[in-house]
């Protein structure tokens, strides 16, 4: 059977699966590298080991484990993993820090700057730990052993001074590289009360020494441990990691089916401009007796062998890209040694998109099938200018089911499930699709009458013709939908994420720059005015923060322990704090804690300072400024006595540029012994989070626009080719070659403008709903619900813009029809 192919017209359909096929791939290599590097760093926490003895539950491993181990006869060596577990005191805060105590590692260790501790005291911290705790070399640094924030005056505890921050390797711990590390001496540990018997022992077995009787060697000088393959260990231990970084890997496996969805429908599309284009080739054949399984047939062979083609193309095209974008250390952590293609993958993906462009297919082909032989002779094939009867049933259908899954979202939402949320928005978008066809009659209509036949006929006439053809026009709006959909939805929810994170943040950290453990000298107040002094610090006050004993009055076993309050004089602190939330219900009779203290609401205290004693209410708020008192109430605790002081820095702006102010302050005091710190941290890291997770949303959103383009592109083409004795009539009857040209245009920019706006409309709601799902009810976090107006209106406007592009070149064509040829060919 002759060959349908119009090479022409195949690009775009060609374009739609290579950018498809392109995601894919890199999807699935990103994924490989990812996992890769995981079971790497696993297998490299374990060394060469065979064996891993454990502690059992509840139990320790002997300090000496190790050399008893080393000892016995089939073993080669035993390396015993000591880890302990601190603290890093924020006097004053609800919540500490916490960190894992290893021991010194050898001195060729990548250092990021200073040195490895040499003497007790000196501490060296990893990379992330610097970074979100904003310290630096020669920063002091307090640490405790642990949680528990009411330890007894006089309990273990550390100020050592950083001389080195370093980036761990994955041999130095068994958690991930991205975790919090102290890195301390052995008589650091000792000072902490940390237990030297190590938390796990890597055996090796000597040359030819079965595993078997290497384990029972192992067991009988450990009874009671737990004896584990080191294959068992790395596989656990790879299953468990977790990173940042799988943000950016949800978001690629996310969006790859979304362009595929989006491929699939302009795939569509293009062969149904395909089969219009050779309506009177098909025709032709079916004269001479071609069958309609023979037809069938060739459109289905050939939608394949675009598939295949396209798929392989744009395999080759992700590998390349995916290779390029790990070897550039984009993603933290993963380098080109990670790089990881497997023909399985590479499989998959050319295996998906040639699905994807049969399945596409398939209505085409079976419209192609039905063609009348004696219509195709007359250039023409069946005819979808209106909605039957079961189309509109269907249609009908699709907007019921559009709003159950609307439903779903809601309620979905409202009770954190956000598989179900997830499951809901697809629910609700392919009803949309479904129902396209009378939302674009609807649509049409009332623009129509809006535009009014003699204001702007142009538009009339655009509107008219829409609704007469809504089938075709519903096949580009639902790509647009799709793309535009994920677009609003992305944009809400990270707009949303951002103003959720930047309210926490100002709650939890309503302090932009906060010195710690200012001793009550009289140069305190000379430390205020040099702090005022520093660029960028608009006011500093002085709060103090005295250590007091704490009783309850319950009848309770908790006398005797000791807690370090901040006595705040609202008045002055109110220009220096950003939010009040933590200070609810503050009076004089009023002990304000967070839950961790584990006092119960309205149950009353004794708090005991030097001058004296006094009972407080407990009222119980999460805040950001630790426990709290009056400062007329710490004054009768405390009198005119001396005690420690914490001093409040505000900066310029929204305090999101506050961290050179703070690098200033902190050179400033470096030696003292004074801790400086600054919010801006964690709003810096968010911010940073939130940008790269938008750029690679941009990026893939940016290639799914364009294969929207090709598609609305072809759309336009088929209404020039079915209407090509209309525009003859229009030519002849006065009709300038501009308003031809502008009519085209105008009914391109009004699909592309509803799938943009149906799209916005999803999209947003999907948005908030997702964020409201993915905070949950039971986070004590409300979500803040924004609309990113910016954002929304710039997606809009590509889309419009891509009507617009779509629609130049068929226009193009529809103007220059002459009257004569175009009334021949009825």
């Amino acid at each position: 059977m002759p060959s349908l192919l119009d090479k022409r017209r195949m690009v775009a359909a060609f374009v739609a699966v290579t950018m498809s096929a392109a995601l894919i791939a890199f999807s699935f290599i990103v994924s490989d590298s990812f996992q890769s590097q995981i079971t790497a760093n696993a297998r490299a926490s374990v060394g060469g080991a065979d064996l891993v003895v454990l502690p059992a539950k509840d139990q320790d491993l002997p300090a000496d484990l190790d050399q008893a181990l080393a000892a016995a006869p089939g073993v080669a060596s035993a390396r015993p993993y000591i880890e302990g577990h601190a603290y890093i005191d924020h006097p004053g805060e609800v919540n500490d820090s916490h960190a894992f105590v290893l021991d010194v590692p050898a001195p060729s260790t990548t250092m990021v700057s200073g040195r490895l501790p040499q003497q007790p005291g000196e501490v060296a911290v990893s990379e992330t730990l610097a970074q979100q705790q904003n310290l630096g070399v020669g920063d002091a640094l307090p640490l405790h052993p642990t949680v528990d924030l009411r330890a007894q005056e006089g309990g273990p505890s550390l100020t050592a001074v950083i001389t080195g921050i370093l980036r761990p390797t994955a041999a130095m711990t068994r958690s991930s590289v991205h975790e919090h590390y102290v890195f301390a001496t052995r008589a650091d540990q000792e000072a902490l009360g940390m237990s030297s018997a190590p938390a796990a022992v890597y055996v090796a077995g000597a040359d030819g020494a079965p595993t078997d009787s290497l384990r029972q060697t192992v067991q009988q000088v450990a009874p009671g441990a737990q004896v584990w393959p080191a294959s068992e260990i790395i596989s656990m231990r790879a299953a468990s990691a977790n990173s940042g970084n799988v943000t950016i890997l949800t978001l690629l496996n996310t969006l790859a089916p979304v362009c595929a969805v989006v491929a699939a429908i302009i795939i569509g599309a293009t062969f149904t401009t395909l089969v219009a284009h050779q309506a009177r080739q098909i025709g032709l054949l079916r004269c001479v007796g071609a069958k309609r399984s023979q037809v069938l047939r060739a459109v289905l062979s050939l939608a394949l062998t675009t598939g295949v083609s396209g798929g392989v193309l744009g395999t080759a095209a992700g590998t390349a890209s995916a290779a390029v974008f790990i070897r550039s250390g984009a993603i933290d952590g993963l380098n080109g040694h990670d790089l990881t293609v497997r023909w399985t993958s590479l499989a998959l993906a050319v295996g998906v998109t040639a699905l994807v462009s049969l399945l596409a297919c398939l209505h085409p082909a079976r419209r192609a099938a039905r063609v009348s032989p004696l219509l195709a002779l007359t250039g023409t094939i069946a005819d979808d200018r209106s909605l039957s009867r079961s189309r509109r049933a269907t249609a009908a259908v699709g907007a019921v089911v559009a709003i159950a899954g609307g439903a779903c979202v809601w309620f979905a939402s409202t009770s954190g499930a956000i598989e179900l949320t997830a499951a809901g928005a697809v629910i609700m978008v392919t009803g949309l699709i479904v129902t396209l066809p009378l939302l674009v009659i609807g649509a049409a209509g009332l623009i129509g009458l809006l535009s009014g036949s003699k204001r702007h006929p142009v538009a009339h006439l655009a509107c008219r013709n829409l609704g007469r053809n809504p089938g075709r026009a519903a096949s580009t709006t639902a790509a647009l939908l799709v793309c535009v959909s994920v677009a609003a939805t992305m944009a809400t929810g990270l707009a949303g994420m951002d103003g959720t994170m930047t309210s926490y943040l100002s709650a939890g950290s309503p302090i932009d720059i906060t010195v710690r453990t200012v001793a009550p000298d009289a140069h305190a107040q000379g430390l205020v005015d040099q702090v005022e002094a520093v660029d960028g610090v608009e006011a500093a006050v002085l709060v103090p923060s005295p250590t007091l004993e704490l009783s309850t009055e319950d009848g309770s076993e908790r006398q005797g322990e000791t807690i370090t309050v901040t006595a705040i004089d609202q008045a002055a602190v109110g220009p220096i704090i950003r939010s009040h939330h933590g200070l609810e219900g503050l009076n004089d009779d009023t002990l304000v804690v967070g839950g961790i203290y584990l006092l119960p609401e309205g149950g009353r205290v004794t708090l005991t300072g030097p001058a004296g004693s006094r009972s407080f209410t407990v009222h119980v708020e999460e805040g950001g400024f630790g426990p709290v008192i009056t400062s007329a109430a710490a004054s009768e605790l405390i009198g005119d006595g001396p005690t420690d002081s914490a001093l409040w820095a505000r900066t310029s702006g929204d305090g999101s540029d506050s961290i050179t102010a703070t690098a200033t302050i902190r050179e400033m005091l470096k030696g003292s012994g004074m801790i400086v710190s600054s919010s801006a941290q964690g709003r810096q890291y968010m911010s940073a989070q939130i940008q790269r997770t938008t750029a690679v949303v941009a990026a893939i959103l940016g290639l799914t626009m364009l294969i929207a383009l090709s598609g609305l592109a072809n759309t336009t083409e088929v209404s020039v080719l079915e209407r090509i004795r209309e525009i003859g009539v229009m030519r002849a009857t006065g009709g300038a070659r501009r308003q031809i040209r502008l009519l085209f245009l105008t009914e391109a920019t009004l699909t592309a403008v509803l799938g943009g706006v149906l799209g916005l409309v999803v999209g947003t709601v999907i948005g908030m709903a997702g964020l409201r799902a993915l905070i949950g009810p039971d986070s004590g976090a409300s979500p803040t619900l924004v609309v990113p107006w910016i954002q929304l209106a710039v997606v809009l406007a590509v889309s419009a813009g891509i009507g617009v592009l779509a629609a130049l070149r068929p226009a193009g064509r529809a103007a220059a029809v002459a009257p004569v040829t175009a009334l021949a060919t009825d």
